[in-house]
Parts: structure tokens; C-alpha cells; sequence
């Protein structure tokens, strides 16, 4: 039996599954839901599926999950008593960009005062990165991470407060957490926040991406165990069928005096509206074309950041953008 599909308690042992494909709720009864994070613009994220690259897996597929607006995130709840040294996770995700600067992304973090947590250093910016375990330093491979790959995160905890990641079914880096105990939930807010970052501390660190699932056990997983998530993995990543949505094109980003949108040719002949908002979300213009490319105006438009909407009757884009 697989461990993503195991009963909520196994020897006392509590495993919460979230495969975030329409909903935010574990599969086990019982279990808190996954909460939104919004980001500064106020955007969250949307269900959707993605291409996975043969180089993941070793072949190609469809996954299905949640992407998330840059500096979005979600947020576990851990219920009382459920977490106390020893932990397990694992998140299965993809990075669209690394913004550069700064020079890293978060992963998690269990505190949203400070700035500690589990981070991509940008060692070759702003394609490639490492894992950063802040402010206690880098760990594994150089240049490890890219924004093409899926990526299975596995982050084991055990009684002695080291912990091991793996990444893809191997393992990457430890860490000696017993001196910092800075990476386990605890009170008085006692919860994991995937991928936002702390905006007290910096304003739009984190980069947007997918997270096809999210595994939290409140106990440290064997090596074999590992294998068994990692292999599930895969397995499950590409059994997604639906068909992938043709995605709308909107370029550059920063913007001068001119933005470009382009509807891929499976879309051609429907109307396309256009509406282009300040942060607080009061519309600053609206307009509908027929054309399946073409520009949007911005020489008038006072330098700022802006949410564009380019809704079709088949497909809503939400994008951030900075008028230079």
C-alpha cells in the first residue's frame, strides 16, 4: 500500500496527504485544510495541469495540481501535540522562474517573523540554485535546482533533531537542527507555510510555481519509506489525463510602452478582454479584442506594479506587472 493513501493512524502515527488537484483537504478524515496565502496584490493561485519533462522521471506526462502567484503560499495548521521533534514531508513542485534579485526562493518556513527556513539559493542566477537551510548556510548539490524539473522534496526529522532531505528518491542534505530548533513548528503560531515568504522581512521573495501534492507525517520516515513516497511519485505524477490548456502569452515583463499578448492557434476566434488594474484593484483599463495577438498600451500608464486580467470564454490569466 502506498504510503500517500495509508489510513490517518498507523501505530500512533499520523500521515495528512493533500493532493492538490481541486481542494485543499487531506485525504484522511480529521486532517486541517491547506489554507491560501495570498500574496501582497492579494492573488493566490488556481488549480490547473502541467507538462512534466521527460527529465524528471525518465518519461513525459500530464500532472495535475496547484500554481501559485509569486509570493503566494499555503499554509498547514499543525493540530496540537501533532508535530513534536521527528516529521516527515513531502512536496512534490516545479518552479516557473527564480526572480532575481533576490537571490533565493522560499521553500517553508515555520515561522512567518523572521526570515529562517528552507530556501533555493540562486547560485547561478535565475536559472539555477541549491538548497539553503537560512542562516545556517547552503547544503548538496551546486546548481542542483532549475525551473524545467519536478522536484520530490523529502524532509525527514527524526528524534535527534537531524534532519535528512532528499531530493528525487536520493539523498541531498542534513542538517543538525538540535542547537537551532528552527526548523520544527512551534508555539504560539506552530504551523508550516510552503512557499511565502515573510513580508515583514522582504516584500516579494518568492517565485511562482505548482505543487502537485503535500505529504506531512509526525514521524520520521525509514530510507525504505523514502523509496516507497518517491516511487509513488512518479507513479502518480503522470497518470494525469485531462488535456493541457493552450496557455495565453504576455510579454515582457517589465513593460515599456507596450505589452503583447498572444492566444495559441487552439483558441483562435475568441474575443479576449482585457483589463488592466493598480494593486488595490480599481480598474485602470478595459477592453475587449477579436484578435488572436496584439499589443496593450501602456505609454500612459504611470510607472508602477499592475494586475493584468486576459479572460477568454475558455481561460482566465492573472499576471503581475511591472510598468517601468
Amino acid at each position: 500500500m502506498a504510503l500517500g493513501l495509508c489510513p490517518m493512524l498507523i501505530f500512533g502515527q499520523t500521515i495528512y496527504t493533500y493532493p492538490l488537484t481541486s481542494g485543499f483537504s487531506s485525504i484522511q478524515a480529521g486532517g486541517p485544510d491547506l489554507i491560501q496565502i495570498p500574496n501582497n496584490d492579494g492573488l493566490t493561485g488556481e488549480f490547473t495541469t502541467r507538462v512534466v519533462p521527460a527529465s524528471t522521471c525518465g518519461q513525459g506526462g500530464t500532472a495535475g495540481g496547484y500554481f501559485f502567484e509569486d509570493d503566494a503560499g499555503l499554509q498547514f495548521n499543525s493540530p496540537e501535540g501533532f508535530i513534536d521533534q521527528s516529521y516527515s514531508l513531502a512536496l512534490n513542485f516545479q518552479f516557473d522562474e527564480f526572480i532575481a534579485p533576490p537571490g533565493w526562493v522560499r521553500l517553508l518556513s515555520f515561522t512567518h517573523i523572521d526570515d529562517v527556513g528552507m530556501y533555493i539559493k540562486l547560485t547561478n542566477p535565475p536559472t539555477n540554485g541549491t538548497l539553503e537551510f537560512w542562516p545556517y548556510g547552503t547544503a548538496g548539490q551546486w546548481d542542483f535546482f532549475n525551473t524545467t524539473d519536478f522536484y520530490q522534496m523529502i524532509i525527514v526529522r527524526n528524534s535527534s533533531s537531524v534532519i535528512t532531505v532528499y531530493i528525487n528518491g536520493q539523498e541531498f542534505a542534513t542538517y543538525d537542527d538540535s542547537q537551532t530548533q528552527a526548523f520544527v513548528p512551534a508555539d504560539p503560531s506552530n504551523f508550516i507555510v510552503f512557499f511565502r515568504d515573510d513580508p515583514s522581512v522582504l516584500a516579494n521573495e518568492a517565485s511562482p510555481g505548482f505543487v502537485s501534492s503535500i505529504i506531512i507525517r509526525n514521524q520520521n520516515w525509514t530510507p525504505a519509506e523514502v523509496q516507497e513516497v518517491w516511487e509513488n511519485f512518479c507513479s502518480s505524477l503522470l497518470t494525469v489525463q485531462e488535456p493541457i490548456e493552450p496557455v495565453i502569452q504576455l510579454y515582457p515583463n517589465p513593460v515599456g510602452d507596450k505589452l503583447y499578448y498572444r492566444i495559441p492557434n487552439e483558441m483562435a476566434g475568441q474575443n479576449v478582454t482585457i483589463e488592466i488594474m493598480d494593486i488595490y484593484g480599481k480598474t485602470i483599463t478595459n477592453s475587449t479584442k477579436d484578435m488572436p495577438e496584439g499589443e496593450i498600451y501602456f505609454g500612459n500608464i504611470p510607472g508602477a506594479t499592475y494586475v493584468v486580467r486576459i479572460m477568454t470564454a475558455r481561460q482566465l490569466i492573472v499576471k503581475k506587472v511591472v510598468k517601468k
